[in-house]
């Protein structure tokens, strides 16, 4: 299953998108669990067998991570020469100095005032917090001696550049509501009917001795810490799998305007006693800033939105999974007690709330008073989202036609056309809503190693949903561009209830100048007269005779002669991983003689091109099954010579006998790769990569090469 979307309409300022992940790639869905990524911790409400459990994390996710090599003469930071670094006063900064071209860790320094005192070394890793604003510099000693390195600039303020000085990994989850912070609160329940208490974080990480809430004595929530009876998961989960939820806001939206302090978010899970625990209980209120501005804002029904506040919750499809989220379910659901276990047929529950006051109240205890803030809410909507997409069997097809110069779109339904036109005229049938379907195609060049969005337009069909939409792109950057990728976002939009289904397709097309600004051209003269053919012969006797005699010896009209050409043909078995999966259902390849991994070798000369086919197969009970290559946007063979990438072409699908569906493949190695080696006898490796959306690879085979 792809990454899909739903949408609903909780709000007149607010609508939910849930984001169900790509479990094709899960790893794209994984947080670690760490000071780099996401850190977890809960409050048991009222410390009871019944009580319900919030989920706090990403409190202590304020750690970057920098990379530190170097090259010539230059300090490479995060793949980038000589960077120069814009850093927040009071964030933890680390650099890995692990990298082989480091051969002197203590020779990596930080200069300035105050700024050494702030770095500390420990193994591979400095260790920099800066307390001083200002203007620094950092600088590089090998073990020689040598410090003609080029030094680099480290600016510290109050604020950071985001593009390079925040964490990669983030939950968005974080309850920040220190001075100049983004104001986000966790919402815990009171004694009151419609009012929670707002627990604050005074910032600190989450493995420190203590987490301390806005005047947490106030109210009775077991608030967990190092010791008592509090519960930490830090250590005890290594990473977690999400989904994402955002609620996108409407421009111009005001909830003041309206008599409102914000909003409540609240998404929960059931366990096996009836009992909700909750992923996320976040605030939002009108003095917050923790919204995020689209890049691509769009339009639903009659209002455009362009912000959006995003929150992730763990994936319910894998609570059970070995390996993936079962060591959270274990330590948050309390397991092995099989009362507080998640019901295994439990689906999101999200609750949104209006806030309708902010309040604070003198709450005695122990001997003394304490003040509390505490939010009122109303007008309550509650939906139920489904753990797994149950859209699962809708998806988009993008492709180029045979012997067609444009691109087909259009949505398929269990695989077909038909069923998709099908699936939305029944459903319009038996409501009475009013569906549409959009197509919003987006063009994007590779230029070297970047995509560069070059075009964007919509296509709307609100009958004929079993005609394709064709497509011709313009590609602006054809003569420099190596390939386009053309995306596509389905949307199946009901016009009654503002709800839509999001569908994702995407393909990489290497052959840009196919679809470049000019076509190419042929210039013919002398206008509409017939060409004179000097070459022609007379009518003669003797001269009808040797054309006869040429026709006899030339191949019909129409006829095309093949030459027989050398072919290396190689089976092998595919890697095993989470892409390429083990299906039972491929066609069986009988006892053809398969090469596991490492034990194929391919021979290339320098004298000719070399043509090589390969069968790739999974071996499943004894028996071999193809591998079924045809969902794939690209599949290359990589040769390396024992210091660099050599060769990276991708498969020729228009070789005769090629059959993707059965695991061929076909690549061309041209005559010139050889000399990229050592000579003959000379040895490399080489790699099938198989790539899967938005340039995401996958190594299906890797071997050996030698030149003959």
């Amino acid at each position: 299953m792809a990454q899909s979307s739903k949408y609903a309409l909780i709000d007149e300022d607010v609508l939910v998108e849930f984001i169900y992940h790509d479990q094709s790639a899960l790893t794209l869905a994984e947080i670690e669990n760490d000071d780099n990524g996401s850190q977890l911790k809960f409050l048991d409400i009222n410390s009871t067998s019944t009580s319900p459990k919030y989920l706090v994390h990403e409190l202590g996710a304020n750690v970057v991570n920098f990379t530190v090599k170097s090259t010539g003469t230059s300090i490479i930071i995060n793949n980038f020469a000589t960077r120069e670094l814009q850093l927040r006063n009071g964030k933890t900064y680390k650099f890995d100095l692990s990298d082989s071209s480091i051969n002197n860790n203590t020779g990596f320094v930080i200069n300035g005032n105050n700024a050494t005192s702030g770095a500390t070394l420990v193994g591979n890793i400095l260790t920099y917090i800066p307390t001083t604003n200002g203007t620094y510099t950092y600088d590089y000693t090998d073990t020689a001696g040598v410090t003609n390195f080029t030094q680099g600039v480290i600016t510290v303020a109050n604020k950071a550049n985001s593009l390079y000085a925040e964490p990669v990994q983030q939950t968005h989850n974080t309850i920040e509501t220190a001075s100049g912070e983004s104001g986000r609160y966790l919402a815990v329940p009171s004694t009151q009917a419609n009012q929670f208490a707002l627990v604050g974080n005074a910032l600190k990480y989450l493995d420190a001795d203590e987490f301390t809430g806005t005047n947490a004595s106030t109210f009775n929530t077991v608030i967990p810490y190092s010791g008592g009876n509090a519960t930490t998961l830090v250590g005890s989960v290594n990473e977690v799998y999400y989904d994402t939820i955002r609620l996108h806001l409407r421009t111009g939206y005001s909830f003041n305007g309206r008599g409102y302090d914000g909003f409540l978010l609240q998404v929960k899970s059931s366990r096996a006693d009836g009992v909700e625990n909750v992923f996320t209980s976040q605030v939002y209120l009108n003095s917050s800033s923790f919204e995020i501005q689209n890049p691509t804002p769009f339009t639903m029904g009659d209002s455009k939105f362009s912000k959006y506040i995003e929150v992730k919750v763990p994936a319910l499809v894998h609570m059970f999974t070995a390996g993936v989220n079962d060591e959270f379910h274990n330590n948050f659901y309390d397991v092995p007690s099989g009362t507080k276990a998640l019901d295994a047929t439990s689906n999101y529950k999200i609750s949104f709330s209006l806030i309708s006051e902010t309040v604070s109240s003198t709450i005695p205890r122990l001997g003394t008073t304490y003040s509390q803030d505490f939010i009122n809410v109303a007008d309550t909507v509650d939906l139920v989202v489904s753990q797994v997409d149950e859209y699962s069997n809708i998806s988009v097809s993008v492709a180029e036609p045979a012997n067609k110069d444009y691109f087909e779109i259009h949505g398929l339904h269990n695989g077909t056309l038909a069923g998709f036109a099908g699936y939305v005229n029944q459903r319009i049938q038996q409501t009475s809503d009013d569906i549409s379907v959009f197509y919003e195609i987006e063009v994007s060049e590779q230029v070297s190693t970047n995509f560069i969005t070059t075009y964007k337009t919509t296509f709307v069909h609100v009958s004929d949903f079993d005609t394709p939409v064709m497509f011709r792109p313009v590609i602006i950057n054809a003569g420099i561009s190596s390939s386009f990728q053309l995306r596509v976002t389905m949307r199946i939009y009901n016009e009654t209830d503002n709800t839509q289904i999001v569908k994702v397709g995407t393909l990489i097309f290497d052959r840009p100048k196919k679809y470049g600004v000019q076509m190419e051209k042929i210039q013919i003269t002398g206008g509409t007269s017939s060409p004179v053919i000097y070459n022609k012969l007379p009518n003669t006797a003797v001269n009808r005779e040797l054309n006869s005699f040429i026709n006899s010896i030339r191949p019909d009209v129409g006829e095309t002669k093949y030459v027989t050409v050398a072919l290396e043909k190689h089976n092998v078995v595919a890697a095993s991983n989470e892409l390429v999966g083990n299906s039972a259902s491929g066609v069986s390849l009988g006892n053809a003689d398969f090469k596991s991994e490492g034990n194929c070798i391919l021979k290339i000369s320098g004298a000719s091109d070399t043509l090589i086919r390969f069968t790739l197969a999974n071996l499943i009970d004894g028996d071999y099954k193809a591998l079924d290559l045809v969902g794939a946007e690209d599949i290359k063979l990589v040769m390396h010579n024992g210091t660099k990438n050599v060769h990276w072409r991708s498969h020729d699908p228009t070789f005769p006998g090629i059959d993707l569906s059965n695991g061929e493949v076909m690549f061309k190695v041209r005559r010139w790769v050889a000399g990229k080696y050592s000579g003959i006898g000379s040895t490399g490796t080489f790699y099938i990569v198989i790539y899967y959306g938005e340039n995401k690879t996958s190594r299906l085979y890797n071997g050996k090469v030698k030149v003959v």
